[in-house]
């Protein structure tokens, strides 16, 4: 890419097929997609480079430069914005004006990312160098500005406020043609504006922003790092304390376990005790019923013997008593 450094510079970003190439080539002078722009119809972006040509503005000459669209869908928004940045810092003497392409008929969240994209891209020392143009707008729109601004979002029209009212509307080359007095005034807007612009937005802004960036960045990686670690410590802690309550419900649960089984030996030691001791007194009982048998055994013995005795003792008697009655 040739830039002519003596030149003020004409910046073109925006999403993706918006048709920032096409407005280039208006202003060039080229309606037919003839310019030094491509212009192609494809998906994916066609411009994958910044390319620059020369515009003309009451006789002065501008570098005008197509960037490639953010959030291409080949590259991804960091390698464009990179892209983006090395061609601003070709730019020795600045950038005059930066020409933000909105595409009138679709103000989606997609949208609205881009323009924050470029805004945090560029930072707060472009706002007075940003120039927003609508393109691919109804014939209605192109020819009343009044008619495109009541069909703007909250988001939009708090953005076009934030940077000075300062808005054009990019001639549709389908409906319009090069010779028509609307094509004619809508393209002159956008030259007064840029012409109307004072001062130029640098390279050194540009570094200081990019830094700043990678500062914050770096803090956001750096305070999420931390969050995650805190997270991670808390998990670990709550898994911890979860282990800890596990256990100790589990060693009061044997702990209880335990006590049952000491009251159960306590009872069947006390059940022992109290069985052996019936069994004591059985046999005590019993040796108590043997030897009361056996007395009574004895003294019926003795009875016997006793009445065995007598018996003598009477026959004897009764014998003695004959014997004195015979003589």
């Amino acid at each position: 890419m040739d830039l002519n450094v003596n030149n003020p510079v004409v910046l073109l970003m925006g999403r993706t097929g918006t048709g920032k190439s096409t407005l280039g080539n208006l202003l060039i002078g080229e309606p037919h997609d003839n310019g030094p722009f491509d212009t192609s119809a494809q998906m994916d972006s066609a411009t994958q480079e910044c390319s620059t040509a020369t515009m003309f503005i009451n006789r002065v000459p501008y570098n005008i430069v197509d960037t490639p669209g953010i959030f291409d869908t080949r590259e991804g928004t960091v390698p464009v914005l990179n892209k983006i940045a090395k061609t601003i810092n070709k730019c020795e003497h600045g950038v005059k004006a930066i020409l933000i392409v909105l595409d009138a008929g679709r103000f989606t969240e997609e949208q609205k990312n881009v323009l924050n994209e470029i805004r945090t891209f560029l930072g707060k020392d472009a706002t007075n160098n940003i120039i927003s143009v609508f393109s691919r707008a109804t014939k209605r729109q192109t020819i009343d500005r009044n008619v495109m601004r009541g069909d703007w979002n909250h988001f939009v029209d708090s953005f076009i406020q934030g940077i000075g009212n300062r808005w054009g509307i990019s001639p549709n080359p389908d409906i319009f043609s090069p010779h028509e007095k609307t094509h004619k005034v809508r393209l002159s807007e956008i030259k007064e504006l840029i012409s109307s612009i004072q001062g130029v937005y640098t390279t050194e802004q540009l570094e200081k922003n990019r830094k700043k960036q990678a500062e914050e960045r770096q803090r956001k990686e750096e305070f999420e790092k931390e969050v995650k670690r805190e997270y991670e410590e808390k998990l670990k802690e709550d898994v911890r304390r979860e282990q800890w309550r596990r256990e100790e419900k589990f060693m009061k649960v044997m702990e209880k376990m335990k006590q049952e089984q000491e009251k159960q030996k306590r009872r069947e030691e006390k059940l022992m005790r109290q069985m052996e001791k019936m069994k004591e007194e059985q046999e005590e009982q019993r040796k108590q019923e043997r030897e009361e048998y056996r007395r009574e055994i004895e003294s019926m013995r003795q009875e016997r013997a006793m009445n065995k005795m007598l018996e003598s003792l009477t026959l004897f008697a009764n014998q003695t008593a004959h014997l004195f009655c015979d003589h």
